[in-house]
């Protein structure tokens, strides 16, 4: 997962540790799950989806976070959303919880996410929760999801202020 605290032009990605701080910003920013540097190494940051959207890229050069056509296309390749999960998990040996293969060299993690209700950290060692570059209507935004309790690659949308991680795909437009 993505470990950036600067967008690709240089510019910082603000860490927004506080809870109403973080409900209340409608500009990018990433915070390390329970406010503890120490998960970031394992986990990445967690993002609200204006990062993902802000004009200065958040993903190195050359590589993006992919919309929605792409996750959907890795799931299919993996044999559809309903098992790809299982593929993508990182294996038992990583995280012994988790009931991955991780086939896929996908190594998903159950990273948890943010709320932007209330700015609370929730689902970690249970759910990983992956932005995508696509918008749902003014206010949400799509994401793919795994759980420990399936094999599923799920996909849904939630508050653009809502915190997951990222991960980048390598960008075939350059």
């Amino acid at each position: 997962n993505l470990r950036s605290t600067q967008y690709a032009d240089g510019s910082a990605i603000p860490e927004v540790t506080d809870g109403p701080a973080w409900v209340s910003t409608n500009e990018g920013a990433r915070a390390a799950y329970d406010n503890d540097a120490s998960n970031v190494a394992t986990f990445g940051y967690l993002y609200n989806w204006h990062a993902v959207d802000n004009s200065a890229g958040l993903c190195p050069a050359g590589w993006v976070v992919p919309n929605t056509y792409e996750w959907t296309t890795l799931a299919t390749e993996l044999g559809g959303g309903s098992v790809a999960g299982a593929e993508m998990k990182s294996s038992l040996l990583a995280f012994p919880d988790w009931g991955g293969t991780n086939s896929s060299g996908f190594s998903g993690l159950p990273g948890g996410a943010r709320s932007y209700f209330n700015g609370n950290y929730y689902d970690q060692g249970e759910y990983g929760y992956w932005w995508s570059a696509s918008s749902s209507g003014a206010s949400n935004a799509f994401y793919r999801d795994l759980s420990f309790n399936d094999d599923t690659f799920g996909s849904s949308s939630i508050n653009q202020r809502d915190g997951a991680s990222v991960r980048c795909l390598l960008s075939l437009d350059d």
